[in-house]
């Protein structure tokens, strides 16, 4: 091509490699230090993005994969509505009245205590092994053949396959539950792996039943669908047949009842994660804006000989790729096992009522995510650095210092980002109070973001606040604050690492803090009681078996003891939703007897209506007045619902009604737990080991029995809550170690830039400790006003994260100022002292002559 354009410039690699290795590779070997800890800050980022999502699902991708274990190829699950199970009988009625069902295979699914530990029971007949997969090995054996279910073994009735997680071996006598077995064989496979940690029991239907104590009675009636028949219309009829007396359900509606369960858990880390992920795309951002813009001088150098802008750029961006790209994939792994000790961690939730095996599970796409985030933040960072720094003309470059636009007054980003950001926050403030649902997650994350644009548009006077507080900080602090004014770039990014360490500190342990009393709060009267007798241990909520008639009278009959009122707790299945029902008996001492009013409570013991926690009347879009229709073994029954309170996110929600109601719909007559009142003046250590003794005498072993005191009770409950939070905390650490080494890069970077100023004083006769305490007194001033703003927006961030968790929960969190933010402020302090001491020694022990030299 001729003419005044010029001919076309073609890509030339070797100059491309040329320049590449010249300019950047040079660079990154001269500042290893730098790379080392700018990869850091990208690899833990991607650390916690692989933790969080990997940790989110995997309870319920356990579960899931317990479904798809037992039920196969099974098309539908009918499910007993309550724990007593359903009438064995409807296998014969759907068989014969719904023709559209190839597979009809009852089962049982429960869970027994051997050596009070969990063990979970499978016990099926040969229907189903209609539905193949991985349930034949596990009920049928390992042959698949059917032998260890099959009714015409002589033996069928005292032979059990199990779970390697048992220790018992193929042939061993044992004795469960007063029965004399013979373990046939020994399930050690892929299929058994999620069931229970193998922690289980295979066995022909009739002796399943009598282990789980269900004669006559099943957990589940798997069904699978003839060729070619609509799956709706098999539901439908299916439906038609039970009538209420059981739910018909999706074979895997266990793992959404799972993750309901575990929603204090889960809302609590995703709120964290959310705004932690926020805090830590900014600190990644921050890093690579400050790495690019240390090179200014550089770069002008490159520009005045020739350089082309364009080529610089494209240089820039592929460079910051690579940090990217290598900080998150060394993150994967890392991510992967934080995320397997988060779950072996988190608090025993209602899968092991299901016996589902917890394990982590990553899903394929969470490392691509995370590679990619660390990628895009740190190409976006490196794209304005660049801007930024192409801006100004070579000459004004060369300058020492940022000569930025700082006498032009405010721009036109500078505005947008202070008016966006207060938009943001009062978006977030708006969400946090309006919006139900997991939306209101988007409040927090608001919040955060819009609270870092409005810092950014006041970067003036926050610069001017540490340069005026460094100047009362003696020789030293004064060329700190000449120095900070000539750099407001550098000292914004420091000044918000502090910030936004100080501000998740004191946002989500104030808000988790928040919850925990909030819980204790909503559970007012549950320590009332002296002591319960359960079947159930102290962290779990006793909804069954049913204890023993006898326990009842022998406990009562012990000194000491005033009065035993007994009641029961009742898991349900409203559709696919799981929810837990509450018998109340005259006498009771509950959460639900406290918040009630006296009038409703006498009209609730006589059987007239019931009372819904919030979170049950949100489920199920009902209020006061409306009519709360159950589902039970013996068919529908309605009831009014008289009031709604706070109670803690059990599940899909809770209700109380009459206990007699209770039993009788669900045909399960008796008392999951008792609670004792001790006479006045009793020695209640005594009192409590006779209770204990009495309780215990002729109790299965299959079904043990727990005593404990109320006090012990409630403080399960704040351990489980506060365990949910356990997560939160590390996420928090992992944040503070993100922003200690994003302090020290940028700390370091000062230096770095500072290298001939600095030299030049030393050379001028400034001591090595007057050049070290000027590193430390800009520090200092630093960390005082970010410690200040981290406050101030951690106190934002604690009262919009009490309404995120508030909402989702339905239980009245309130604002508590916290003490611990005065720890806080301190750890601020430790900050920028731990990261100024490197690059203050540095400075002191730069050569002069090195330093002064021109690079």
């Amino acid at each position: 091509m001729s003419g005044g354009g010029g001919a076309r410039r073609r890509f030339d690699p070797v100059a491309t490699w040329t320049r590449v290795r010249v300019l950047n590779l040079r660079e990154l070997r001269s500042h290893r230090l730098r790379v080392i800890t700018s990869l850091m800050v990208i690899t833990v980022s991607s650390t916690l993005l692989v933790a969080v999502l990997g940790t989110y699902g995997s309870i319920t991708a356990s579960v899931r994969e317990l479904s798809a274990t037992v039920a196969g190829t099974a098309d539908l699950d009918v499910t007993s509505v309550g724990d007593r199970g359903l009438d064995e009988s409807l296998v014969g009625e759907i068989r014969a009245q719904v023709p559209q069902a190839s597979t009809v295979a009852p089962l049982i699914q429960d869970t027994i205590y051997l050596d009070a530990k969990p063990v979970t029971v499978l016990g099926a007949d040969v229907s189903i092994l209609g539905l193949g997969g991985a349930l034949r090995q596990v009920l049928a054996g390992g042959s698949g053949a059917g032998q260890a279910l099959s009714p015409n073994r002589p033996d069928a009735s005292t032979s059990i396959a199990v779970g390697p997680g048992l220790g018992f071996s193929a042939g061993q006598k044992v004795t469960i539950d007063g029965v004399a077995l013979t373990v046939v064989e020994v399930i050690d496979s892929a299929a058994a792996k999620p069931i229970n940690g193998g922690r289980f029991i295979a066995a022909y239907l009739p002796l399943a039943q009598r282990l789980t104590d269900k004669q006559g009675r099943l957990d589940s009636i798997l069904i699978g669908a003839a060729p070619g028949v609509d799956k709706a219309a098999l539901r439908a009829s299916i439906e038609r047949v039970v009538a209420g007396r059981a739910a018909v359900n999706r074979p895997d509606y266990r793992a959404g009842q799972v993750e309901t369960a575990s929603s204090v858990t889960r809302d609590s880390t995703l709120l964290v994660a959310l705004i932690s992920l926020v805090i830590a795309a900014f600190l990644v951002f921050n890093t690579m804006n400050m790495a690019v813009a240390s090179r200014r001088q550089m770069l002008a150098m490159v520009r005045a000989i020739g350089g082309r802008r364009g080529q610089l750029v494209r240089d820039l961006i592929g460079e910051a790729a690579l940090f990217g790209l290598v900080g998150g994939l060394i993150g994967i792994p890392v991510g992967v096992l934080a995320g397997r000790w988060i779950i072996g961690r988190l608090p025993e939730v209602s899968s092991e009522a299901v016996g589902a095996t917890v394990g982590y599970h990553l899903p394929w796409y969470v490392g691509p995510i995370a590679v990619i985030a660390c990628v895009a933040s740190c190409v976006a960072a490196s794209v304005l650095a660049a801007r930024s720094v192409f801006a100004l003309s070579p000459i004004e470059a060369m300058v020492p210092g940022e000569v930025l636009a700082r006498d032009r007054g405010p721009g036109p980003l500078v505005w947008l980002a202070g008016i966006g950001g207060l938009g943001l926050v009062g978006a977030g403030w708006l969400i946090a109070h309006t919006v139900e649902g997991r939306l209101v997650f988007g409040g927090a994350v608001l919040t955060s973001i819009g609270t870092l644009l409005f810092f950014f548009a006041v970067t003036g006077p926050l610069i001017r606040a540490v340069t005026a507080l460094a100047a009362r900080l003696g020789g030293p602090g004064t060329l700190a604050a000449v120095n900070t004014e000539r750099s407001p770039r550098r000292a914004w990014a420091t000044l918000m690492t502090v910030t936004v360490a100080v501000s998740v500190g004191v946002g989500t342990s104030g808000a988790m803090n928040d919850l925990v009393g909030s819980v204790s709060g909503a559970l007012d009267g549950l320590a009332d009681p002296d002591l319960y007798v359960s079947s159930q241990p102290v962290e779990k909520i006793p909804s069954g078996p049913i204890l023993d008639s006898g326990v009842a009278g022998r406990v009562a009959a012990v000194p000491g003891v005033a009065a035993v009122v007994g009641g029961q707790w009742a898991t349900v299945n409203v559709g696919e939703a799981r929810i837990l029902v509450q018998g109340l008996a005259p006498g009771i001492q509950a959460p639900y007897v406290k918040k009630t009013s006296p009038e409703v409570l006498r009209r609730v013991l006589a059987g007239e209506g019931v009372v819904v926690s919030k979170v049950l009347a949100r489920t199920l879009k009902l209020g006061v007045g409306d009519r709360f229709r159950l589902a039970t073994p013996t068919g529908f029954h309605e009831l009014p619902i008289l009031q709604t309170v706070d109670y803690v996110t059990l599940d899909s929600g809770t209700a109380a009604l009459s206990d007699q109601l209770l039993s009788q719909w669900f045909q399960r007559p008796g008392n999951t737990f008792l609670q004792v009142r001790y006479a006045p003046g009793v020695d209640g250590a005594q009192v409590r080991r006779a209770v204990n003794a009495a309780a215990q005498a002729d109790a299965d072993p299959s079904h043990p029995v727990f005593v404990y005191s109320g006090a012990e009770t409630l403080d399960a409950t704040r351990a489980s809550v506060k365990q949910s939070g356990a997560f939160t905390v590390a996420i928090q650490w992992i944040v503070a170690l993100v922003a200690a080494i994003a302090l020290l890069n940028t700390l370091l970077l000062s230096v770095i830039e500072r290298r001939r100023e600095l030299g030049v004083l030393r050379a001028m006769g400034a001591s090595r400790q007057f050049v070290s305490r000027m590193v430390l007194a800009e520090a200092a001033s630093i960390a005082a006003v970010g410690a200040v703003l981290g406050v101030a927006s951690g106190e934002l961030l604690h009262i919009v994260s009490d309404r995120v968790l508030g909402t989702t929960t339905s239980v009245d969190i309130g604002y508590h100022p916290q003490a611990s933010t005065i720890l806080y402020v301190v750890v601020a302090f430790v900050l920028c002292t731990a990261g100024a001491f490197l690059p203050a020694a540095r400075a002191a022990r730069m050569n002069i002559s090195e330093a002064v030299l021109d690079e």
